[in-house]
């Protein structure tokens, strides 16, 4: 079938246009977003020497767009900025191709170049996103500088395959951030050159030992004791003494006082009392031992929202070695081979990836459990993923915990009998839900918190299941890095990730308002595709397309899925006309 107007269109031989469309924010809530429901029309900017001239080809919704739309000025990340007097154009899942290349940078780039971008740019230790530093995606073209092309972290262009299809291109920002809760490091030993505090309880053990090597290849900057055991205390000044590290010994009172934060907490056979106001007292990306024993005298509150967005980590044991606590169970950075994964709300855009990867990981879990409880994504988890899992040879069970508590029980008694789930993958904030997962988990389980709840957001967790035999992990997850994203790239030129599969609907640019729309109203089970040189195109399924544009039926992959020859179909009958 002939697709001459997509292949002009994919050479980057159009005309040059004098004007595009763009979707400003101009303050809080949807109708600030354009002037009257529409796009405005601007110039399309000029590029310097040191400069790309991009077009726009494809962009994701993403519900971070929501949040930007819904709270506009009073975002954190637009805090100061008058968005009525300098409006910010939202959307950071972006594919591009080049159309202008400054003098400067013709060696290094080519006109038709095909890109996507990791949008979290830092420039001079200044976070500049590609959405909020800077005017984002959901307009026809931008122009590219030295922030993106020489920040901190290097280029944050990445080089996409000639044959990737466009919208697979912009999902590769969303898939980063699922491919980064399985590559995030965790310590093993305390920080290097850090704030350590070791807390004792009114019956702390005798006996507890810190190996002096394990101690000395990472040695604090700074040692500070509260009520622990005399030994111990003596082992650590002399420690500190020979590494030439100051050692406070201050009294409790003081010390809940002082509103310090420490790298490191080492807390010994305390109480929930003091496990809860010492857990406030950890610095971003801090540990948190806990030495015990027996459990606790109840439960203790940890904070989720911190849990997910500062990266604190909880850990423990009974041993009276100080260093097993760190290394007795280490969280594993991927899913366990051929273990037990539950991904609970797994029919969210979100969700969707993570069973994705779940089924296509050829060394991931024998079992995977997806759980939903809105009656539509259940079907269509139904509808695509069991074929899916079985085309894979993965088993998958997926349950409504709603709609068939019977079931759900039967699954979760199922589980229970083979040891408990391996990997829990939660979609879900809630911090209830949340806390009742912990008790389906096995030992050594990994809990991630992928699902972000705000700073301050409590969960009463038995610290036993951290600190005892089990010795479960929780651990969260925010956001993604350049390299993470240039991994997923790499996995989808491998053949190991195809992302047009979580395409669920695509528009047209004047139907960003309909897109957002349908994502606060969960209209869609996967990711919604805005191609912007598309102008009007009603926002529709993928399921769909054929009813508006039959000779695509053929194109749409096994399940009527989202292909690279589907897409070219599509813009060759609906692009903008020159």
């Amino acid at each position: 079938m002939k697709t001459e107007r997509f292949e002009k269109y994919y050479r980057a031989e159009n005309p040059q246009k004098e004007r595009q469309l763009a979707w400003p924010l101009y303050g809080a809530g949807l109708e600030n977003l354009g002037i009257d429901g529409k796009p405005v029309e601007r110039e399309i900017p000029l590029y310097s020497d040191d400069e790309l001239l991009m077009r726009i080809d494809a962009v994701s919704l993403c519900y971070t767009d929501v949040k930007e739309i819904d709270a506009g000025d009073a975002h954190p990340r637009l805090t100061g900025r008058n968005l009525k007097v300098n409006p910010i154009v939202p959307g950071h899942e972006i594919s591009f191709t080049v159309l202008g290349v400054g003098k400067n940078l013709i060696n290094e780039y080519r006109i038709g170049q095909r890109f996507t971008l990791q949008p979290d740019v830092w420039v001079d230790g200044k976070s500049v996103p590609f959405c909020f530093g800077m005017d984002g995606g959901y307009r026809q073209y931008a122009t590219i500088g030295r922030e993106i092309l020489h920040g901190d972290a290097g280029n944050y262009l990445i080089p996409v395959p000639d044959d990737m299809p466009y919208a697979s291109s912009a999902i590769t920002e969303p898939w980063a951030c699922v491919e980064a809760a399985y590559r995030m490091p965790y310590r093993d030993t305390f920080k290097k050159d850090g704030l350590i505090l070791f807390w004792g309880g009114e019956h702390a053990r005798s006996g507890y030992m810190i190996d002096q090597k394990w101690f000395s290849a990472n040695a604090p900057k700074q040692v500070v004791i509260t009520d622990i055991p005399e030994d111990l205390k003596n082992d650590l000044i002399a420690l500190c003494a020979k590494a030439k590290i100051p050692c406070e010994i201050v009294n409790q009172e003081s010390l809940m006082n002082s509103g310090r934060v420490f790298d490191d907490i080492v807390l010994l056979d305390v109480n929930s009392q003091v496990f809860n106001p010492a857990s406030r007292m950890l610095a971003n990306s801090g540990v948190l031992a806990l030495m015990s024993e027996k459990p606790l005298n109840g439960t203790v509150e940890i904070d989720l929202g911190r849990l997910h967005y500062d990266s604190i980590y909880f850990v423990g044991s009974e041993s009276t070695k100080i260093e097993s606590a760190y290394r007795q169970t280490e969280p594993r950075v991927s899913l366990k081979p051929g273990g037990i994964t539950w991904i609970l709300g797994a029919g969210g855009p979100m969700g969707r990836l993570h069973l994705q990867r779940a089924i296509e990981s050829k060394d991931g879990p024998s079992l995977i459990v997806a759980s939903e409880v809105t009656e539509s994504r259940y079907d269509a988890l139904i509808d695509f993923f069991a074929p899916f899992a079985g085309k894979n040879k993965k088993e998958l069970v997926i349950v409504n915990s709603v709609a068939d508590p019977q079931g759900y029980q039967a699954v979760m008694d199922r589980v229970r009998k083979m040891g408990g789930f391996d990997d829990i993958q939660v979609m879900v904030a809630i911090p209830k839900i949340i806390v009742e997962s912990t008790m389906h988990a096995g030992k050594g389980a990994v809990i991630d918190l992928f699902a972000g709840l705000k700073r301050g957001e409590l969960g009463s967790v038995d610290a036993w299941l951290i600190c005892g035999p089990k010795q479960i992990r929780m651990v969260g997850h925010s956001g993604s890095g350049l390299d993470d994203q240039k991994a997923v790239v790499d996995r989808v030129v491998s053949g190991q990730l195809k992302p047009e599969l979580s395409v669920a609907a695509v528009g047209g640019l004047n139907q960003i308002s309909d897109g957002i729309k349908a994502m606060k109203n969960w209209v869609f089970p996967g990711k919604i595709v805005i191609f912007p040189h598309v102008t009007d195109f009603p926002l529709t399924a993928v399921s769909d397309l054929d009813k508006r544009i039959p000779e695509i039926a053929e194109f749409l992959g096994e399940g009527k899925t989202w292909t690279a020859e589907a897409e070219k179909i599509f813009l060759d009958r609906v692009l903008d006309h020159d």
